[in-house]
């Protein structure tokens, strides 16, 4: 059994935010749809060259904008203030071989269709809501061990972006 004992702090939130929002762009369709928006700019660039008509590029320039460059501040923005209702909150969260607890909810391993290793947690994806357990509410490298094989064993267990984060912090 694994007890994680944890409180959500402002700049772990974000990064753990920014982190999970990167892992579901790279592994969805949604990731296409910045390459449509240049698709579109290219296509305003000919027609302002060939027809003098700028409305298309225009509007392909401030979609592509806001896609690659204003996206995350405005998800950031929604995110710190949705934040102030997390801060004071304590997480207690036991891991065992049926289940997760979390404070007083519960949740299956059977639930949970995904589980991925993140840089700085691990983000479970179960009835399209997230859980996010961070590796820095776990007491040491053992007990993130043991979560990993349990997750491995209970669901889909997914390594992403530094599979070697383990192997550096030893």
């Amino acid at each position: 059994m694994i007890k994680l004992k944890y409180r959500w702090d402002l700049k772990n939130f974000l990064k753990a935010s920014k982190e999970a929002n990167d892992y579901e762009y790279r592994h969805s369709i949604k990731r296409y749809i910045g390459w449509f928006f240049i698709a579109l700019t290219q296509f305003g660039v000919v027609a302002t060259i060939k027809q003098g008509s700028v409305g298309l590029l225009l509007i392909s320039t401030i979609l592509v904008l806001y896609w690659y460059f204003f996206r995350w501040k405005l998800r950031e923005a929604v995110i710190k203030k949705s934040f102030s209702k997390l801060k004071d909150v304590e997480f207690i969260v036991t891991i065992d071989e049926d289940s997760i607890k979390i404070n007083d909810s519960k949740l299956l391993w059977e639930q949970i269709e995904k589980v991925v290793n993140l840089e700085s947690g691990f983000m479970l994806s179960f009835n399209r809501e997230y859980l996010f357990l961070p590796k820095s509410a776990f007491s040491s490298l053992e007990e993130i061990e043991e979560f990993i094989k349990l997750a491995k064993a209970k669901s889909n267990y997914t390594k992403a972006q530094l599979e070697s984060n383990l192997k550096a912090k030893r």
